[in-house]
Order: structure tokens, then sequence, then C-alpha cells
């Protein structure tokens, strides 16, 4: 393109006239060419946009998986709001690194090497080396000027993730601040978050003063030299006046891309950081897995074994040689007072968390050798606290077992006696229980669970003081739903295990098994007693 500009001036410029032909070939050739940069450059776009967008895709993914597949201690310690906003930018980061880095930065070094090659055969080595140099000098001075600038960003990136972290928060218990008159405290937790996020984001910006004043004045020197060069070559005779403006348009389009080439590594450097963060997340070690090659859990009937479990959280202690049989078929209640370690032991069963010592048993396979998803499968559970997804009933329902019918789940939902409830929904089944299940109150919430476990139709039904904070009407309710799942648990076979505090829930349990935490020396729960309600009163 410089190429055909400079003969058209050439042209133009000569006093003993142009040929008006040749003038339209060089303009028309010359149009043609900025036409062709401007058709390549967007089909490059075009044939890399489905590339960039399977990365991010394919990273999110891989993020989205590997986060599900860490323990429950993960969780439990997470910042929601900083890990997800960690993955979004780390996201984005990707798709700009991708793109930037195969249509701007590669491009761009190749087109250094060939300009200083064409200047060097068509006007001589001294404009290829002031080239040359002025890129080196130029990519030197932004890459020392930027990684120095990196620790603000990181330190920006901090601010941002405790800002969205505290607001996520904060949203999450609405309730809360509302009940505690909170909202002012809540409004300067988050400004504070912000104060700091606003001073990183400042001195950021500001330090980015620097890159461009300095890159400007490495591009003025570079243009000063080569136009001061052309201009005595041509005072000598040995260039043309379009020779003069070939250069120095070669010297603009070159420089022009440079100087974006300075904002596309700040941003280039900037994504890496961001992508630190969200790679950062997979340095979390997965400290429940399976190991290489495991079976399936083989379930026949369901019976568990605990034998000899110490556990702690820390140097909590919760269980101290805890041992008990759950006979296939039976039902089983565990029961103590709060801190017993009556739901670890639900944790455990699922496999939430590995027992320091001691065995875990389900039909007599230790729970460490099977894999993870295939005991998970055999378990239904209705937890003390139901949390939903912000979707509709029958979704919440339907949860329970992948790929289930309506009809199912109206099954499963006249069962656990919700069925009336849902009818005179204005949407029925598709009603919306709004984020964590907050539209249903808490009887409706625990029915929808059990409609969840039912619909599983699991080998092992596990129930977690499933009506230990409702209120006596409600518990009613629940209690009517528990009762109908226990005659077609004892229909079906099933193995259930039932821990609870109140003691209507398990009256009619084959055996009960007390456990009782022995404060005084801080060593954990054990099993104190265990027998049928009757003995145990006796």
């Amino acid at each position: 393109t410089p190429l055909l500009y400079g003969a058209s001036v050439d042209l133009v410029n000569d006093s003993s006239g142009f040929a008006m032909k040749a003038l339209v070939f060089l303009v028309a050739g010359y149009a043609l060419a900025r036409l062709g940069q401007q058709i390549f450059a967007e089909a490059k776009q075009y044939l890399f946009a489905s590339v960039a967008q399977r990365a991010v895709r394919g990273a999110a993914m891989h993020a989205f998986q590997y986060l599900h597949g860490l323990s429950l201690k993960f969780h439990m310690d997470r910042q929601t709001g900083g890990m997800t906003r960690a993955i979004d930018r780390g996201a984005k980061g990707i798709e700009f690194m991708l793109t930037i880095a195969f249509f701007e930065v590669l491009p761009l070094l190749v087109e250094v090497f060939f300009v200083s090659v064409l200047l060097w055969s068509l006007f001589g080595w001294m404009y290829a080396s002031a080239t040359f140099i002025t890129v080196l000098l130029y990519i030197y001075f932004t890459v020392r000027v930027t990684e120095w600038r990196i620790r603000f960003r990181r330190a920006m990136n901090t601010a941002d993730e405790a800002a969205a972290t505290r607001a996520v928060d904060s949203f999450l218990n609405y309730e809360t601040v509302k009940y505690f008159n909170a909202e002012a405290v809540e409004t300067d937790r988050y400004d504070e978050a912000m104060k700091r996020y606003e001073q990183m984001a400042v001195r950021s910006r500001t330090s980015l003063s620097v890159v461009n004043i300095g890159q400007g004045v490495i591009i003025a020197v570079g243009l000063m030299m080569m136009m001061g060069m052309a201009g005595i070559h041509i005072q000598q005779g040995m260039l043309t006046v379009g020779d003069f403006v070939a250069v120095n348009t070669y010297l603009l389009q070159l420089y022009m891309p440079l100087n974006f080439l300075g904002w596309v590594y700040r941003e280039l450097r900037q994504a890496l950081v961001d992508m630190e963060r969200m790679f950062g997340l997979f340095d979390a070690p997965v400290t429940i897995a399976d190991r290489e090659n495991a079976p399936d859990l083989d379930i026949v009937g369901g019976a568990i074994d605990f034998d000899d479990v110490h556990f702690s959280y820390g140097d909590r202690k919760i269980l101290k040689g805890v041992t008990f049989t759950v006979p296939k078929g039976r039902r089983v209640a565990i029961v103590g007072p709060s801190g017993s370690g009556k739901t670890t032991i639900s944790r455990l069963l699922f496999r939430f968390y590995d027992p320091q010592s001691g065995v875990v048993r389900i039909d007599g396979q230790n729970l460490r050798e099977v894999t993870q998803a295939s005991v998970r499968s055999s378990i239904g559970v209705v937890p003390q606290d139901t949390v939903m997804f912000n979707a509709t009933v029958g979704y919440n329902i339907g949860y329970g077992r992948h790929g289930a019918t309506q009809d199912e789940i109206a099954a499963a939902s006249k069962m656990a006696s919700i069925d009336s409830f849902i009818g005179n929904l204005e949407h029925g089944y598709d009603t919306v229980v709004g984020e964590r299940g907050l539209k249903l109150s808490g009887g409706e919430k625990q029915r929808v669970a059990i409609a969840r476990a039912i619909i599983r139709k699991p080998k092992i039904l596990l129930l977690d003081e499933a009506t230990s904070a409702l209120d006596n009407e409600s518990e009613k309710i629940v209690q009517e739903s528990l009762d109908a799942l226990l005659a077609d648990n004892k229909k079906a076979g099933r193995t259930m295990v039932c821990i609870a505090h109140r003691l209507s829930t398990i009256r009619n349990c084959d055996k009960i098994y007390v456990l009782e935490n022995d404060w005084s020396d801080g060593k954990g729960s054990t099993v104190v007693e265990q027998g049928t309600h009757d003995e145990l009163m006796a």
C-alpha cells in the first residue's frame, strides 16, 4: 500500500506531466490494497471467533466441574461473590489473550520484520536499522513499565472480589439485614470495600500515563530520525518525494499498530493476571477423590456399617470410635444433643468427608474403595435445611432423578402430601420458588424435599432432622408425609437412617443409637446407648 501511494505521489509530482491512465491504475491499485487490508482484518476475526469462544467455554466448564469436585470443606470456606467474579474475569481474559495474541501481536512482529527488510532493500540499511531499533526500544520500555504496573492490577482485582463477595453475601442474607435494621451497616461495609477498589483502580489508571508518555517519546524520536534522513537523501538526489512519502507511510503503518501494541501488552498482561486468579482455583486440592479404577458400589440390600469411626474438623474432635450397624431393609435412628455429630455421620455416609480412622461400609464395601457418584446415587436424603434452586416446583422435585416424567413428579408429590398445595398455585408445577426457595414456607420446602427423595427411589433413605425446624402444625403435616414415606419404605425394603432429636420421628424405628459427647475430655462423641424405643425408655 505505501509503495503504490509513493508511486502516485511521484507521478503527480512529475513536472513534465503525467498520464491519467497511469494515475488511475495506481490509485485503483492503492484503493484495492486498502480494501484488502480491511477484508483480511474482518476475515481473521470471523474465522477465529468460534475458536476463541470454544476456548472460553472449555475453560469456564473446566473451572465449574473442578469446583464441584472439591470437598465440602472448600465450599464451606469459599466466598461465593469473589469466586464467581474470578471465573468470569478469567474466562474473558482467555478470549482476549487468544484473539489479541494471534491477530495483533504475531502479525505485528511479522510486519516489523518484513517492513525492515523492505526498507533495507529499497532505501538502505540505515532506515531498516532505525526502524528496528525504535521498535525494540518501544517493546522493551512497554514490557518493563507494564510489569511494574501489574501489582496495581492484582490489588485492584483483590479489592473487586472483596466488594463482590460483600454484595452477594448481603443480598443472600436480605432477611437477616432487615430483621436487624442493618441496611446502613451493610452499606458502610460495601462502601469500605468499594473505597479500596477505587484507590487501586485510580493507581492503575494514573500509572498508565507513564507508559503512554514514554511510548510517545520513543515513537516521536524514531519518526524524527527517519524523516530527517529522508530529507537529507532527497536533497542529495538519492530519494524522490514519493520515496519520502512511502517511508513515512510505512512508519505510520508500523507505528500505529505498534502504539496499539502498547495497549495490547498492558491488557494482555492484565488478562493473564485475571486468568491467574481463575486458574489459581485449580490449586485447591481435591481432598476426597476416587481411587484409580475404583468400581461402582454394588448395592443389594443397603446394609450400613460404621466401624470404630473417628473424625474431627481440624482440632475439633467430633466422633470418637463410633460403631453401629443398620441391617438391610431396617429403620434405625441416631439421636443425641446438638453438636454430638449426628449430621457429621450423614456427611460421612455421603462421603463428603473421609474418617481419619475407622471404616464406613455399605453392603460390606468400604466407601473409600468405590466411586462417590455410585454411593450418592444409592442414597436419598431429606435434609434439615432444604435449599432449592431458583426454578419451578416441578424442576426442584424432579431434581431427585434426572429425566423424571411429569407423571412421576406428580406421583411423588402426592405421596409427600404436597400435590394439593401445588394444585392451588396459579402456575402449578411451573411456579418459580425463588432463590433458595424463599417463596415457600419451611413445611412446604420440607415436603418438596420428601417428594424429591421419593422420586429418587433410593436403596437407602436418610432423614436428617427433617422436622426439627418446623412449628407444630407444619411438623404434623410433614410427619404425615414421612409416615407415608416410611410405609412405602418398608414395602420397598429400603434401609432407612433417621437422624433426629424429636421423639415423634423415631418412635417406630427398629433400633435407636444414642450419641453423647463427653465435653470434659473434648475427645468427641461415641455411642452410649442403643435399643428400641421401649427399651431405652425403660
